[in-house]
């Protein structure tokens, strides 16, 4: 066989369309994950203990999220995300984590919560003051 020939598998998968899924065509994330390293993570909150990972297709960055244990993050990824969970695994170092999720390619096309709170006037920061106040105004 020359190396220009291609050559055809035994099964071919059939094509998916994403107008044939009723929820769109899936994706499979890779979700990292490491221990907080203070050195690194300045903008980590205090009681965060592990640091994820994955590439955000329809931003093109690495999105980083800080989660206290690998139970919310994976609660918060499959609870709020709407992803499913397919496979876990430890990998070398401390709390280092290998999650795969299978996700809708939608689900990377919603607005980002930053642009939800740009379209109603706040900011992140005028969130987080706002979560820090104690009700009423008074002092905490």
């Amino acid at each position: 066989m020359q190396p220009q020939e291609a050559r055809e598998p035994a099964v071919a998968p059939e094509p998916a369309s994403a107008a044939a899924e009723p929820e769109g065509r899936r994706h499979l994330v890779v979700v990292m994950t490491r221990e907080v390293d203070p050195g690194r993570d300045t903008a980590a909150p205090p009681t965060s203990r592990l640091v994820t990972r994955f590439w955000h297709p329809r931003d093109r960055v690495w999105n980083e999220n800080y989660f206290e244990t690998l139970e919310h993050a994976a609660r918060l990824f499959v609870d709020e995300s709407g992803w499913v969970l397919i496979q876990q695994q430890a990998v070398a170092g401390a709390l280092a984590w290998e999650l795969i999720f299978e996700a809708r390619r939608a689900d990377f096309a919603r607005p980002s919560t930053d642009d939800i709170l740009r379209d109603i006037g706040l900011s992140p920061e005028q969130v987080n003051r706002m979560l820090e106040s104690p009700p009423g105004g008074g002092p905490a």
